[in-house]
């Protein structure tokens, strides 16, 4: 008794078994959700030396700004009259962050309400200008 395969038959069943993975795999893949990567990574990259000159430039002229919070105000003391924007962000929430525009008294002082913003951790990042000179800081504080 002889027994015959048919090899040709399973080699395309296989084969057709596996492309049928491959394709539900690639639609599985490009189904999903997008990667949670930053859209402008390359754009900051290249502003970063512009950031770093402007943070040394803290340092240098000892400029960092003495920061405490209230209930009710974010209050900043500059070295020197500084006009600028400070960037409130909310790392566990980008739709709270909040962009404030500020000029100090000429003594450098800075009240910002606190009405809307809610209680938790948040990081602060002050751009300002102070003499013709361009200062960059961040600080990461809690409000109560």
């Amino acid at each position: 008794m002889e027994i015959k395969i048919n090899w040709g038959k399973g080699l395309v069943i296989g084969m057709g078994i596996f492309m049928l993975f491959i394709i539900g795999l690639g639609v599985s893949i490009f189904s999903q959700k997008g990667d949670d990567y930053d859209q402008a990574y390359y754009e900051k990259g290249l502003d970063y030396n512009a950031d770093y000159d402007r943070e040394r430039q803290v340092v240098t002229d000892n400029a960092v700004p003495g920061i405490s919070v209230t209930k009710e105000n974010l209050i900043v003391g500059f070295k020197g009259q500084a006009e600028g924007v400070v960037h409130i962000q909310r790392p566990s929430d980008k739709s709270m962050d909040k962009n404030l525009s500020f000029a100090s008294t000429p003594n450098g002082r800075v009240e910002l309400p606190l009405n809307d913003i809610a209680r938790g951790r948040w990081q602060l990042v002050f751009e300002w200008n102070d003499k013709g000179k361009k200062y960059l800081y961040q600080k990461e504080v809690f409000i109560p």
